[in-house]
């Protein structure tokens, strides 16, 4: 959310009445969580809400990246602000960020703050922002410079899914104006951010320095370009029907796991803009936030000149997407560390960092082994699957059954008093397996994630 920066903008008098407050980004069964900075425009949506009956729905929040040494100051007067309307205003604390990564240091924030928010929230919520119609054209124009095709131009949507709940925009309708009029006829205190004139930052460099020179030159371009983005909203719309459309043609379904990859020879046929859309509908149907048009024009690149052994990946917060054995796979994040290890404790389930847990039935544990142990499969670990047959590399085996090389890591390596006796559930030693079978007992890999099933 981008608060305007101080009361340097001309309010709007008389331009128009005040316009209602966007109800449908508004949660009528869930809790509606308003990321609240304390500046004018996070407090003119609070007072909306509160004005609108809404108190006993919403629950304020406050994020606190601590990028200077007065944030903890301003997380503070937010509360105190908040605190002067009757709320009560919880302050979610992050550490420091590294200004790195697509967008710059305003978008690696902005998916801090929108990751810590998701852990939150339940099904049902909403995360509520204050971004208005002045917000919308810096976006705008900032995606224009960047290569935004319609999808991008037509601008923050109302509503958006947010996992597990959803992102609500209740004031795209209003300006900046209005709101510093809003809060002028109410009498409502806000705190100003220093972080909103520091002209490093893109956006404050369009909204200080440009945008009053294009004000000057051509004062109805605000609803010029919020005008455009409707018509770019209706081309995004036909658009993307296609790209469902060529998506589910190119989609192909993997194993037991029911997961969805795409081919990539038919993906890399299709024209770069169609097959850009095609990521961006199979990232909506994951519910995950789509990568940058320009670092996934260059990931395409390097799928098509790449050697049969290189795997191009494209890397952005949300998601990683990797090429591989003729298919795209996406992944979400987190990603699974790369190096783990832990002692199986006392009982007969242990959990696992990669996701779900491992379950032993049967003989007592201890009939087995002592010591049992659990990691990453060891680099150049062997099995025996069979008696009489070879021990083979673990590696081997799991490319023959199609595990992409970044997941083989995730797979935990059981070893009993020092000797390895299984890989996951799919792969165990022979002498081991002929163990569980005379005793009757059994091995499960319980809750396992979907992208870890053969």
């Amino acid at each position: 959310m981008t608060d305007t920066g101080g009361g340097d903008a001309a309010p709007e008098h008389g331009t128009r009445p005040m316009p209602d407050i966007d109800t449908h980004a508004i949660s009528s069964t869930g809790t509606n969580w308003v990321a609240f900075s304390g500046g004018p425009d996070s407090v003119c949506l609070l007072h909306l809400l509160i004005a609108a009956g809404l108190s006993r729905r919403i629950h304020v929040v406050h994020v606190d990246h601590g990028l200077d040494d007065q944030s903890a100051a301003r997380a503070e007067r937010a509360v105190e602000i908040a605190a002067d309307m009757g709320m009560d205003c919880s302050v979610e604390r992050l550490d420091p960020l590294q200004p790195r990564g697509a967008g710059g240091p305003e978008a690696v924030a902005r998916h801090a703050r929108y990751a810590r928010l998701q852990t939150l929230i339940q099904p049902g919520d909403h995360v509520l922002t204050a971004h208005h119609a002045d917000d919308q054209v810096e976006t705008v124009l900032l995606r224009l410079l960047r290569g935004a095709g319609p999808d991008g131009l037509r601008g923050m949507q109302p509503l958006r899914r947010l996992a597990p709940g959803w992102l609500g925009r209740p004031l795209l309708a209003w300006t900046r104006g209005e709101i510093l009029e809003y809060l002028r006829r109410n009498e409502l205190d806000y705190l100003h951010d220093p972080t909103n004139r520091d002209l490093s930052l893109d956006r404050n460099y369009l909204r200080h320095r440009v945008l009053p020179e294009i004000a000057r030159r051509w004062p109805g371009y605000r609803s010029s370009i919020l005008q455009s983005c409707r018509w770019q909203g209706a081309a995004a719309r036909s658009m993307n029907v296609e790209a469902r459309r060529t998506f589910e043609q190119l989609a192909r379904t993997r194993g037991h796991s029911g997961e969805t990859t795409l081919d990539a020879a038919d993906w890399l046929a299709l024209e770069a803009e169609q097959g850009f859309a095609v990521i961006r509908a199979w990232c909506a149907d994951e519910a995950i936030g789509a990568p940058p048009t320009r670092p996934l024009s260059e990931f395409r690149a390097q799928c098509a000149s790449a050697r049969p052994d290189r795997q191009p990946v494209l890397d952005w917060p949300d998601a990683r997407l990797h090429a591989w054995g003729g298919h795209l796979w996406l992944d979400h994040k987190p990603v699974v560390p790369g190096g783990w290890q832990c002692a199986w404790p006392d009982g007969n389930r242990c959990r696992l960092p990669v996701g779900g847990s491992l379950a032993w039935s049967g003989v007592a544990r201890g009939e087995i082994g002592r010591h049992w142990h659990l990691s990453n499969p060891p680099r150049g670990a062997r099995l025996r699957l069979h008696a009489d047959g070879p021990a083979r590399e673990v590696s081997e085996l799991m490319r023959e059954a199609g595990i992409p090389p970044w997941r083989r890591h995730a797979y935990p390596a059981l070893s009993i008093d020092g000797r390895l006796c299984a890989v996951g559930v799919d792969w165990m030693d022979a002498r081991f397996a002929e163990r569980l079978a005379r005793s009757g007992s059994r091995l499960e890999w319980r809750q396992r994630p979907t992208a870890l099933l053969p």
